[in-house]
């Protein structure tokens, strides 16, 4: 099965995309930006759970940094990421070859922090003309249901309803350098990592260039042009 088959069936896909040395670089970007939650961009927002550093708690995580607003603020590293070919290849498979940015953040897990997001679809806060949007969810770490892990609906996408019964829900498990597209239809929520272990993912949204947003965006680069024809936008 091709993935836009599988994608049309199940409103996600999981694929294989970052290599090992990639996936450590990209751990230590985030390393780097939750090591004080200070942003130097009145744009960029780091939220964390604690004020007090917890090392003890999570070494790699001192300040139980959870969420991450607006990630391509954060350096010439991050804007980079989200004009990955490998991510934006796949991408147009899923949407066509008109590809515009949306937004992009970090969920990180620290270890016992619940999570307290419940079944949604994005769709209902990210409202278009069109519902054709799909979240690139980069997992820096393996995934699994005790490891904080995506919890989806699958074929939610195509119909209505408000949460799975107990046997519908899939938590998504992935290894690290893995990426979940997600369609902005479909169902889904995350958990509680109850490891010892931290777990980070970084989120970029993009979007059919069709799709004309009916709600104001200010999320940095909001419908910036990627891809048109399915080659990418040069900005002068």
């Amino acid at each position: 099965m091709d993935r836009l088959t599988a994608f049309e069936r199940d409103g996600y896909l999981v694929a294989d995309v970052f290599p090992e040395d990639e996936v450590a670089e990209m751990r230590r970007m985030v390393s780097r930006l939750i090591a004080r939650p200070v942003s130097g961009h009145p744009r960029l927002h780091i939220h964390a759970a604690s004020g007090t550093p917890l090392r003890h708690l999570d070494p790699f995580n001192p300040y139980a940094v959870w969420k991450v607003v607006n990630t391509p603020l954060a350096g010439d590293d991050w804007y980079a990421l989200i004009h990955d070919r490998r991510v934006l290849d796949i991408v147009g498979e899923l949407l066509g070859p008109d590809i515009n940015f949306h937004m992009g953040f970090a969920r990180l897990r620290p270890p016992g922090l619940r999570a307290e997001e419940g079944w949604h679809r994005d769709a209902d806060t990210d409202r278009h003309t069109r519902p054709e949007l799909v979240t690139a969810l980069i997992y820096l770490d393996d995934m699994d249901a005790a490891s904080g892990a995506t919890v989806v609906w699958p074929g939610s996408h195509r119909h209505h309803g408000t949460e799975p019964e107990d046997h519908q829900a899939l938590p998504v498990r992935a290894r690290a350098g893995s990426v979940l597209f997600l369609h902005c239809l479909t169902a889904h929520r995350a958990s509680t990592n109850v490891t010892a272990r931290h777990r980070s993912i970084l989120l970029h949204e993009y979007k059919s260039a069709r799709a004309v947003e009916l709600t104001p965006n200010d999320a940095a680069f909001g419908d910036l042009p990627l891809r048109r024809g399915g080659r990418s936008v040069r900005v002068p």
